[in-house]
């Protein structure tokens, strides 16, 4: 799978949009848009936290 890079700005918008998300998957009345906004709202709590720690995570070169 291709990397795709993230800036540290980027990363934070993400997660204020995953909260933004997850607020509305909260306050939808339709049982199945709800549903689907959460499904949604877990997918991008699963690319944040794998940002995050690649982020995070020191990186030595691989002779590539």
């Amino acid at each position: 799978m291709p990397a795709v890079k993230i800036s540290a700005i980027e990363l934070m918008a993400l997660k204020k949009l995953a909260v933004i998300s997850g607020a509305l998957a909260k306050s939808l009345s339709d049982p199945t848009a709800a549903r689907e906004q959460t499904a949604l709202t877990k997918v991008l709590v699963d690319v944040v936290s794998r940002s995050d720690i690649a982020l995070s995570t020191p990186h030595t070169p691989t002779g590539e």
